[in-house]
């Protein structure tokens, strides 16, 4: 066969074997259609589909909507119970729910009574219960009805889990979740809930204060379950958890620790779950501290960073007797990013407990009195001072060698510049490399826009620096002297009247009160009296200076 031909023939080929792919899939999307057909509700879902494409639309009017929706209510009403385990007809119903006024919601979710317990451990069935849950709230009781006594089970439910989690944490009032979380402490307390109204399990212990064993114990139980199921990042759980601990004895606690201690990392997310893992931290073995430090090694970043975790790292500082391991092993680690975490509003805490302490400055009075609580069941033999101490020298060199490298940036913005003053007054170590990278934005060109002197941030850092060596306060005061001040008079010294009259006049009122420079700064800006009265009219720092020069 000549090459001409062999070619035609493999293209005659190729075309025949894609008629051929073409043929197969159009015979199976016949027959998928055909087996579809047999279904009694075919017709009626294929009608509601063609409503339900444009209903979707994130594009159409108010009326568009309304009249769509009138419409595919006339095609599903009555008809609801018989699609709603199927895929496509599952969605309809979920955009039903969403986009249907007050009645027409109300008549979906009282067509679904009955079947909401099998909804929710249905892989397309639970989006419709969550729509439900979300959109009819006068039909929350009723859905929370058929969950009643099956509660222990659909949190370890792999479809329903999700379902029990949505209503508890986004949707149910206080009494809902707490017959919700009832459902943890046994049959007899979910009785008694249902009976009496929904009450907290300290209301349950107090008027049955001898089934507390009895309680724990289900609990326990119960607990022990969601983490074998792979349902503990939930927030009910996390919620029993926290209960579980507070009233279980030692023994208890320690069973517990046994079980989250390689989990940790996928509670701290919620309130009640970082107060478990602080729980959890205050009483481990080092051994288990190990163990728990390592888990959190993926994701230390993350928890650092997150709206509690960061109080799990703070017990952790806390409680680590190992302060070799604590400073490579998350000091060490949180420092690759410092510069990213300085600039969130919790990852910086990390640093700033290093260097401050218990500071209400950073932390809020209840957060200071959480660790201090912590204090009282804390398991370890090192002194405090000792630790905290051991752990600031250890990572002091990396925060200094921090500053020195990006304090142009790090210093100018708002929440990063507030770590930056803490290492300038309280890292322990040598920090003239840092002391020289901020003298040498100090000396940069006065005509440079947002000079450091008049930065409103990077002005309290170097304010703070002034005063540190002679500070009365101790959160004020530097660990070590700084001798700062006569440096920053020496570099601006040629321009210190032009910062007189700006922005920069606090830095200059700041070396003016300084005992070491307030000679230099007052002799120096006597012939610029007249220029720092007239700025006094409008800048309330040239004012205070100008009043300081006047009683010298």
């Amino acid at each position: 066969m000549s090459e001409i031909g062999a070619k035609r023939s493999a293209e005659f080929q190729q075309n025949h074997n894609k008629k051929s792919k073409t043929e197969a899939r159009n015979e199976q999307k016949n027959t998928r259609i055909e087996r579809k057909s047999h279904d009694k509700n075919f017709e009626m879902i294929t009608q509601a589909k063609k409503v339900w494409e444009q209903l979707r639309r994130g594009d159409i009017s108010r009326e568009e909507q309304k009249q769509l929706m009138e419409k595919i209510m006339n095609i599903i009403g009555g008809k609801v119970q018989d699609v709603i385990f199927k895929h496509d007809a599952s969605r309809i119903i979920q955009t039903c729910l969403k986009k249907g006024n007050a009645e027409q919601r109300n008549q979906i979710a009282e067509e679904l009574k009955g079947k909401y317990l099998e909804l929710a451990k249905s892989m397309y069935g639970k989006f419709i219960v969550m729509k439900a849950i979300e959109y009819c709230h006068k039909q929350r009781d009723t859905i929370l009805a058929e969950f009643r006594t099956h509660v222990r089970k659909l949190i370890r439910h792999k479809e329903a889990a999700t379902v029990i989690e949505t209503f508890f944490s986004q949707f149910a009032n206080a009494a809902q979740r707490n017959e919700l979380l009832a459902e943890f402490y046994g049959p007899e307390m979910t009785l008694f809930n249902q009976s009496g109204g929904a009450k907290t399990l300290d209301d349950l212990l107090q008027a049955f204060p001898d089934k507390k064993d009895a309680v724990l114990r289900h609990m326990a139980e119960t607990l022990s379950g969601c983490m074998d199921k792979g349902t503990i990042v939930n927030s009910i759980v996390h919620k029993a958890l926290y209960q579980y601990m507070t009233l279980a004895d030692d023994k208890g606690r320690e069973t517990m620790l046994g079980h989250l201690k390689e989990s940790l990392a996928d509670i701290v997310h919620t309130r009640e779950g970082a107060w478990v893992g602080m729980i959890c931290l205050s009483i481990a073995t080092p051994k288990d501290r190990k163990l728990i430090i390592r888990s959190f090694k993926p994701y230390l970043q993350k928890i650092a960073c997150d709206e509690y975790g960061y109080l799990v790292l703070l017990r952790l500082l806390d409680v680590t007797d190992d302060t070799v391991l604590l400073s490579k092993a998350v000091v060490g680690e949180l420092c690759k990013n410092a510069k990213e975490l300085f600039a969130d509003k919790y990852g910086r805490r990390f640093f700033l407990y290093i260097l401050a302490g218990r500071n209400t400055k950073y932390l809020s009075p209840e957060t200071v009195q959480l660790l201090k609580e912590g204090d009282k069941i804390r398991v370890s033999k090192k002194d405090p001072e000792v630790r905290a101490k051991d752990i600031l020298n250890a990572c002091s060199p990396q925060l200094i060698k921090l500053v020195a490298d990006n304090a142009a940036i790090l210093m100018r913005e708002k929440l990063s510049s507030q770590v930056v003053q803490e290492i300038m007054l309280h890292a322990s170590g040598d920090k003239t490399e840092a002391i020289n990278a901020i003298l040498a934005l100090a000396g940069e060109n006065i005509e440079k826009e947002n000079h450091i002197i008049e930065d409103r941030f990077g002005n309290r850092i170097i304010k703070a620096m002034i005063k540190a060596d002679t500070a009365e306060g101790q959160n004020d005061r530097a660990l070590e002297p700084l001798g700062f001040a006569p440096k920053l008079l020496e570099v601006i010294k040629p321009h210190l009247a032009h910062f007189a009259t700006n922005h920069g006049s606090f830095i200059v009122l700041a070396l003016a009160e300084e005992p070491s420079t307030r000679k230099d700064v007052i002799k120096q800006l006597k012939s610029h009296k007249k220029e720092i009265q007239q700025a006094a009219e409008s800048n309330p720092g040239s004012k205070l200076l100008l009043e300081t020069l006047s009683t010298k």
